[in-house]
């Protein structure tokens, strides 16, 4: 199990001295948004060796996977097999993916229909890594994001063959649009996301600040995941690492 934290490029710097200061810090997770950030990402590779860093990659919000035109759809996973491509030096661990979002009035009519498209575009990412697919949230309005709830998760895995496929468990977001991951999808999650919030806002706050149950945290380290990133503000890593070091 490697604990990490997460970083935008801009911030790698950052978090690498977080790592070189603590000890229980052995993994960052970054996010790129543009093509052109993972040459920025190659100029660290030394440093992640030196300092036995993982890396995990957070793709672009904007990526959708059930987007219903299918040019488009297949755009996002060109995005992604460049995106490898590019950082073939670097030892990526896993490619972590939001689902997506769709006009609400037409996911409500035709559920499968996207949910569909999203196992299409998981079948054509052609890159020998883990995808992980990720709980969120949404709010209601015109549109929705997908994957908010577990079963729109138990309709995609019992229907994709792509091996090394799982699932990230968002604390977070589960505080907002709480569902039975833990125990419905005990079996694929081998990545946590861990932050607290109060239920309403998705504020990253830190591990014992808000609603989450600290109970729900033992469980999850419990469940001995591949990765578990603490998706904190930096400046509280500290708080948030020492309420998680009791439950190991």
């Amino acid at each position: 199990m490697r604990f990490g934290i997460s970083a935008l490029v801009h911030e790698i710097n950052k978090a690498i001295e977080l790592c070189k200061i603590n000890d229980f810090i052995n993994h960052i997770e970054i996010g790129i948004d543009n093509l052109y950030e993972c040459k920025a990402v190659l100029n660290y590779i030394e440093e992640f060796k030196s300092n036995d860093i993982s890396i995990g990659i957070h793709l672009p919000m904007e990526l959708n996977t059930c987007e219903n035109i299918e040019y488009i759809r297949n755009s996002w996973v060109k995005y992604i097999e460049e995106v490898k491509e590019k950082l073939n030096p670097l030892d990526i661990k896993y490619f972590n993916i939001h689902l997506g979002y769709v006009i609400k009035t037409r996911f409500d009519k035709n559920k499968n229909k996207y949910l569909d498209n999203t196992v299409d575009f998981i079948e054509k990412v052609n890159v020998p890594i883990k995808v992980f697919i990720e709980n969120t949230y949404t709010k209601g309005g015109d549109i929705c994001n997908i994957g908010t709830t577990v079963d729109e998760f138990e309709y995609i895995f019992n229907n994709i063959t792509r091996k090394n496929t799982e699932f990230c468990y968002d604390t977070g977001h589960n505080l907002i649009n709480s569902d039975k991951y833990i125990y419905n999808l005990r079996g694929k999650i081998n990545l946590v996301h861990l932050s607290d919030n109060n239920g309403i806002n998705d504020s990253h706050d830190s591990i014992g600040t808000g609603k989450l149950d600290l109970e729900e945290v033992r469980e999850l380290i419990n469940l001995k995941p591949e990765f578990i990133v603490l998706e904190v503000r930096h400046e509280n890593i500290n708080e948030s690492i020492k309420i998680v070091e009791r439950f190991i």
